[in-house]
């Protein structure tokens, strides 16, 4: 019987070091992408800093200057957005939640985030790297159109590819801008320079 437990134990402890390591919820910025907003489903998606667009060119310019900011589980559900002005300008990330619930645990998760955008003429450019405690640093940069109204900011993607979108709440107060993706409970707010 205990060779049995031994092999059970052997097999379960090789299942668990092959599995993946859990996966961030998809990102506000831009289609479930973090609103680098990536961001989109899980905000791992997008093109690569060395990925161009329909042209072969860079999709944006735009460097990263934002601070390495902790995604942060907070208890609860995200708070209603109320809109607001979209103010054309530079931000950068300032801070990144995710609701966990009311039963969630609160606290540092493990990812970081880095992330600037450029907001004018009805685009924004976008540049996020996501990484962290297990987790290969990824860098997407992309450039969509966008439309605000009511509390919903959404984004139609121009570069790297064109066509693919992403929906989310916004809050838009004095020099903050806070995107918030109700599919992943993930909130990303920026500040203009």
């Amino acid at each position: 019987m205990s060779r049995w437990l031994a092999w059970a134990a052997l097999a379960f402890a090789i299942v668990a070091a092959c599995s993946d390591p859990p996966q961030k919820p998809g990102t506000a910025v831009v289609s479930g992408t973090p609103p680098v907003v990536s961001g989109g489903g899980g905000g791992d998606g997008g093109a690569s800093l060395a990925e161009g667009g329909a042209d072969g060119g860079v999709c944006s310019e735009l460097p990263n200057t934002g601070l390495l900011v902790d995604r942060t589980g907070v208890q609860g559900e995200p708070p209603t957005s109320i809109g607001g002005t979209v103010v054309d300008g530079t931000y950068d990330l300032t801070a990144y939640a995710v609701y966990v619930g009311a039963a969630g645990v609160s606290g540092p998760t493990g990812i970081t985030a880095k992330a600037s955008m450029r907001i004018g003429a009805a685009k924004v450019d976008e540049i996020i790297e996501l990484g962290g405690s297990g987790k290969t640093t990824t860098t997407t940069v992309r450039r969509s159109a966008y439309s605000a109204s009511g509390a919903t900011f959404a984004e139609t993607q121009l570069c790297p590819s064109t066509g693919a979108g992403a929906q989310f709440q916004f809050t838009a107060q004095d020099t903050n801008l806070t995107l918030t993706d109700l599919s992943t409970k993930e909130a990303f707010t920026f500040t203009k320079r």
